[in-house]
């Protein structure tokens, strides 16, 4: 891993990461890449940017079948529901057709967290 890497999951971990274009662009790589131990406090901060270019990075998450993620010790439902929010939040069409086309995967736990945040989704808006 890259000085930049290490260097911004640093200010992940102390909760002080400065957002910019360049920011987001390494939080999206990190998002994917195994050997840290942040995946999850960075989705979260990517939910709270609610940057489109985020989506291309989740769906390579959702394909990864959360591998590097196994040090977690959690429930692909449970990795899922992180991508799912991140999804909702930013809340474009394509992720909301991100979130759709999940809700037919052969992995149970995201069709189970995908099918469920759809349907909120739909809920809401036709409330």
């Amino acid at each position: 891993m890259n000085e930049q890497y290490s260097r911004l999951l640093q200010e992940v971990e102390e909760g002080e990461v400065r957002i910019d274009d360049t920011a987001i662009a390494l939080l999206n790589e990190l998002l994917i890449t195994p050997g840290h131990y942040q995946h999850q406090a960075i989705a979260k901060l990517l939910q709270d940017i609610k940057s489109p270019t985020t989506i291309p990075f989740v769906k390579q998450a959702l394909e990864s079948h959360f591998d590097y993620l196994e040090y977690t010790c959690s429930d692909d439902n449970v990795i899922a529901k992180w991508f799912s929010w991140l999804l909702y939040e930013i809340g474009t069409p394509d992720a909301i057709h991100l979130i759709a086309q999940y809700t037919q995967s052969t992995n149970e736990g995201i069709r189970y967290e995908m099918s469920y945040r759809l349907n909120k989704i739909k809920s809401t808006t036709n409330s």
